[in-house]
């Protein structure tokens, strides 16, 4: 499925922060999703429900680490101490750790088309 989708002329996926000052931020274990993001898409969609937004990078970054990450953890079923405890970023070295990049865009990749979709309602991590 990964090297379908790395193939595919349209991307979708969201976001595990989105900065009000405009940085989103993604953090990621096989780091697929975020090359998938950065390059080989004709177009790519980012589509974020209002829970994702945050102030500024400082804080879009915090909810990626201590919110998105945990629960995304939990879900996957890993025993890292944030899934267990699901409360913050322990910064594990945990070989099932999933937080293994991250990822920052600061504007538009210079190739392809990108599409930010604000959903008014709160989708996921």
């Amino acid at each position: 499925m990964r090297t379908a989708a790395n193939a595919a002329e349209i991307y979708v996926s969201s976001v595990n922060g989105l900065a009000e000052t405009g940085e989103i931020i993604n953090i990621d274990g096989n780091c697929n999703r975020v090359a998938s993001i950065f390059y080989g898409h004709e177009k790519v969609y980012l589509v974020v429900g209002v829970n994702k937004i945050a102030k500024d990078y400082d804080s879009a970054l915090w909810r990626a680490r201590n919110i998105a990450a945990p629960q995304n953890a939990r879900r996957f079923g890993v025993k890292t101490p944030c899934a267990v405890n699901a409360d913050r970023c322990y910064d594990c070295k945990s070989p099932e750790r999933i937080c293994r990049g991250l990822s920052v865009l600061w504007g538009k990749p210079m190739t392809g088309e990108f599409e930010v979709i604000l959903i008014h309602e709160n989708l996921g991590y």
